[in-house]
């Protein structure tokens, strides 16, 4: 069984077995020879330092170990101390361990010689982000011992990591003992779990093996050059269910895998109000004295796409205008829309301020549009990968800044910067609409395969901690496409306002946001999500529970109605801001089992706080649902203790702790909510 003893093991520097296996020149390196030296360069962060090949391969292992919780994560880089290219390396699994599991189904024997054992672990995964109803849903896999059976292998096509599935994975060798693993690449990955099968059809193996690694690499090393590889995160769910396990691993990211300020506080994804870009300075100020006279509990204002490249109408592209949204199109010019925003973007920011607000904005920094007019053509075309030639004539498509060049990575970062400090932004958004799996592919020669993403992978990371240490107050919006570049080395330096595009068009079905929100912060429990207003409020419900951008009055045409109830706009804000700050303190506990394999199902989550005793319950009566009333089994309610119950409804309640575990709801009509806070009386 893995175990976080034995996998520690595996980090002393005379260890045998090592936690990561590569080829070189198509044979397997032998490791069991190789030492380590130890460079400890804190209480929870040193490296490990192999020659594996003197004066030629260098393996070097950057590993933070934590001292709270059971986590140990590390991050492999190869190196070339020598003076000549190295041997070609491929095969390079940043993590390959295997474990004898435990019996499922017991054992038996054939003429007491052979023994057949019966055994079974299993994958829980998560879909990701493709902008689709079903984005973020929990699948589970059981592998078995036994051929067709035993082995899952996952893999992201393309460079967004995230699209396909989760960089996150849950194995379970039995219902209390497990791993969550993390895959710190942004970029393609592979993931793989697979069973021994036994030498008799009769029976299985007793070991099974994970490991996970780029999807290309076979490269040689050039003298002096350092290559990274993905990353690995590893929780050891030892004497724990799953739904604990869980709980475990939100607390840790939220400890020591989220952005924090200057002043080491976490960063929390805010309450939005989102305007369009191309939406004129002096509507955009309009909205803005709206919210401050009417006292709406907006935290940003977030400025989206539609401000940049040339003087022009740029409306949004659900928008009912004569002239065709050309927002696409103007990316990889950095100048603001003078059409639009005569006196740039600082008017508005600082009709945000003034509202006590800060400003968030939209960026997207490395795809290159053909026609956008982009400095870059001219000045550094060496810096960009495609077809600059055919984009020069007229006849080409998108480039992509390739940023794994330092000179190239600094620039940008110079770029966003200025524009930052000049337009007096607070908080930065980037977008990124390009698939860049071909603009690597393309760019590698034979003998170096993966570099160029390997370089690119790295240098991203690099640019948001440049832009960190500009900003240390500011956080990072990763929003790529709609939650298409997530992994566990991005939330260290930003989180997802728009985890899916999902919620970008006008008709959706909404209540597939309570799902998302429900699976998605199991891993990553920084996020948010879009929405299109609070004049609709169980549409609006809907999204609460982390970040919230309202496009209520986002771009002309969706304007502000006479008879706008203000006072349900304010309150479902304010219980927005309670229920995200919960989120990020207490422990998550989903209450109506798999909801979306049955959408007549009510749905319920419940955050509790076992710290104060206190918690909130988000209940949606769907749709679909025939029943008007719902039983929920809640979690760590003391039963001897009595608390107080504010309901979004307006009740306010003292039950006992026996009547609130055991909580009825009624909802006399489909497609409503009820949201509680509970507290402890002293």
């Amino acid at each position: 069984m893995y175990s976080f003893k034995e996998f520690l093991e595996l980090f002393a520097p005379d260890s045998k077995v090592k936690p990561f296996s590569f080829s070189i020149d198509g044979q397997k390196a032998d490791l069991n020879a190789v030492t380590a030296v130890r460079d400890t360069l804190s209480a929870e962060q040193y490296h490990l330092i192999y020659d594996v090949v003197p004066d030629e391969v260098r393996v070097i292992l950057e590993v933070r170990q934590f001292k709270d919780f059971p986590v140990i994560e590390y991050t492999p880089y190869l190196e070339n101390p020598g003076t000549k290219p190295s041997a070609v390396i491929s095969d390079f699994h940043a993590l390959d361990i295997e474990s004898e599991d435990p019996l499922t189904y017991g054992k038996q024997k054939l003429k007491e010689v052979e023994l057949f054992v019966g055994g079974r672990i299993s994958v829980r995964y998560n879909l990701g982000s493709n902008a689709a109803p079903t984005d973020f849903l929990p699948q589970k896999r059981d592998i078995f011992s036994r051929v067709g059976c035993n082995k899952l292998e996952l893999e992201c096509h393309g460079a967004w990591c995230s699209t396909d599935y989760l960089p996150f994975f849950g194995i379970d060798t039995d219902q209390m003992n497990g791993i969550n693993l993390g895959i710190g690449w942004n970029g393609a990955w592979r993931f793989c779990v697979e069973k021994e099968v036994g030498k008799y059809a009769l029976g299985g193996g007793r070991k099974s093996r994970i490991h996970c690694s780029m999807q290309r690499a076979h490269f040689r090393i050039l003298p002096g050059e350092k290559l990274m590889q993905p990353g690995v995160l590893l929780h050891f769910r030892e004497n724990k269910n799953i739904r604990d396990g869980q709980n475990e691993f939100r607390r840790f990211m939220l400890a020591h895998n989220a952005p924090r300020d200057s002043k080491g506080n976490l960063q929390k994804p805010p309450m939005c109000f989102c305007t369009w870009g191309g939406l004129a300075s002096s509507k955009q100020k309009e909205r803005l004295e709206l919210i401050r006279k009417k006292q709406l509990p907006y935290e940003n204002l977030w400025i989206d796409a539609g401000w940049m490249g040339k003087d022009g109408e740029c409306p949004h592209f659900l928008e009912d205008s004569p002239v065709k949204s050309d927002w696409y199109s103007r990316v990889g010019a950095w100048e603001i829309n003078r059409f639009v925003h005569p006196e740039g973007l600082r008017p508005v920011s600082d009709a945000a301020h003034e509202a006590n607000m800060r400003t968030l904005v939209w960026f997207e920094t490395t795809r290159i549009a053909p026609h956008s007019g982009s400095k870059l053509l001219t000045e550094h075309p060496e810096w960009l990968l495609g077809n600059v030639e055919a984009v020069r004539n007229g006849t080409g498509s998108d480039l992509l800044l390739n940023i794994g060049i330092p000179e190239a990575r600094d620039y940008l970062t110079g770029i966003v910067v200025d524009i930052m400090k000049k337009e007096n932004i607070d908080d930065y958004r980037e977008d990124f609409n390009i698939d860049a799996w071909n603009f690597w592919c393309r760019n590698d020669t034979p003998d170096r395969i993966g570099v160029t993403e390997m370089k690119y992978v790295e240098n991203f990371y690099k640019f948001w901690a440049d832009i960190r240490k500009h900003f240390p107050d500011s956080f990072i919006d990763n929003c790529s496409g709609g939650g298409r570049r997530l992994d566990y080395k991005s939330a260290m330096l930003s989180f997802p306002m728009c985890q899916s595009d999902f919620a970008c068009y006008s008709e959706y079905e909404e209540e597939c946001i309570t799902l998302e929100n429900m699976y998605f912060d199991d891993w990553l429990p920084l996020h948010g999500t879009l929405n299109w207003g609070e004049s609709d409020p169980y549409h609006a419900a809907c999204a609460l529970g982390g970040g919230y951008g309202s496009k209520i009055w986002q771009f002309n045409g969706r304007e502000v109605a006479a008879d706008h109830d203000y006072d349900m706009h304010r309150k479902l804000l304010q219980w927005g801001k309670l229920l995200r700050d919960m989120y990020l303190m207490g422990d998550v506990y989903p209450l109506i089992d798999s909801p979306e394999l049955d959408m007549t199902k009510w749905n319920a989550l419940q955050t509790h706080l076992p710290e104060k005793d206190a918690g909130a319950v988000q209940i949606f009566r769907r749709k679909q649902s025939l029943s008007s009333v719902q039983k929920l089994t809640l979690a760590g309610i003391v039963p001897e203790a009595s608390y107080t119950v504010n309901t979004f409804s307006g009740k306010s309640l003292t039950m006992s702790g026996k009547e609130l575990m055991n909580f009825t709801v009624e909802l006399a009509q489909p497609r409503s909510f009820e949201i509680i806070h509970y507290f402890r009386q002293k």
